[in-house]
């Protein structure tokens, strides 16, 4: 994981230098108001862990839950966009809802007595995540289609967990299945940076790139998107994106940790 999101982390900060180059001009700014509504699909994959509450005698496990079929497993989906433009300044908001399940997890318990072997039983996962990113923009260079942002804000993120193990195979006092569930909320800082590069004939490259969590309540969370778009109208554009979203909860938490990534196919609508 350090790996990927080192990789992730110096892939954003080479696309932040090419913006910074091909934006080098600055240009005129717009005086009027300008909203942005972009309700998008996104069908990522899912992977995870999940901390587990032993049975007596055996120490703490954890739960991979994925990859898995996303669209096999997933219940419920609201994803969306929202920007506020005015000149230099923007105010952008994203949200994500998800409500996901999957029975077919397996559940990894080790031993905590020498010599004692662990468990591997059959766990039952359900998962609902709203994460929501207000933040604030500033247009630190720009042309008339194109721009680089710099943006900080907050991620809120709101975990609904369910575990259900089916303990098997052991003495009588431990044979029974057992359902967990829990709620834990959320609130890190991010920085990062976001806009779009005109090709020209109404082609264009977005991309997005912030980072943050910092130990404060998350370890580290991390959100970055690049991809490619058209304008058909001055009204509306359509736009095609692989998205990775991170996060890192921390070993003490239920949810340990949780990426999302795949592509993204957005609307957008500029009124």
């Amino acid at each position: 994981m350090v790996r990927r999101t080192t990789t992730i982390a110096l892939a954003g900060a080479v696309l932040l230098a090419c913006a910074t180059a091909i934006n080098a001009a600055d240009g005129k700014q717009d005086d009027g108001w300008h909203f942005t509504l972009t309700p998008y699909i996104w069908a990522p994959s899912v992977t995870g862990s999940m901390h587990v509450e032993p049975p007596p005698g055996l120490g703490s496990g954890n739960i991979d839950t994925g990859p898995s079929n996303y669209l096999n497993n997933l219940k419920f989906v609201l994803m969306a966009d929202f920007q506020v433009r005015k000149k230099k300044w923007s105010l952008v908001a994203d949200t994500v809802y998800v409500d996901f399940a999957d029975p077919n997890r397996q559940a990894t318990i080790p031993a905590v007595r020498p010599g004692g072997a662990g468990l591997t039983v059959k766990a039952d996962t359900g998962l609902k995540a709203l994460i929501f990113t207000p933040a604030v923009a500033y247009t630190v260079l720009g042309k008339e289609k194109s721009n680089l942002d710099v943006l900080a804000g907050i991620r809120y993120a709101r975990l609904e967990s369910k575990i259900g193990i089916d303990i098997t195979g052991l003495p009588p006092s431990w044979a029974s299945s057992k359902d967990t569930g829990a709620t834990e909320n959320f609130v890190d800082p991010i920085i990062g940076f976001q806009g779009k590069l005109d090709l020209g004939k109404k082609w264009y490259l977005p991309y997005h790139f912030d980072i943050g969590g910092f130990g404060l309540e998350s370890d580290l969370t991390m959100d970055t998107s690049a991809g490619i778009g058209r304008q058909f109208k001055n009204w509306f554009s359509m736009g095609l994106s692989y998205r990775y979203l991170h996060y890192n909860f921390g070993d003490t938490k239920r949810v340990n940790t949780l990426d999302l990534y795949g592509p993204l196919l957005g609307l957008s609508f500029t009124f």
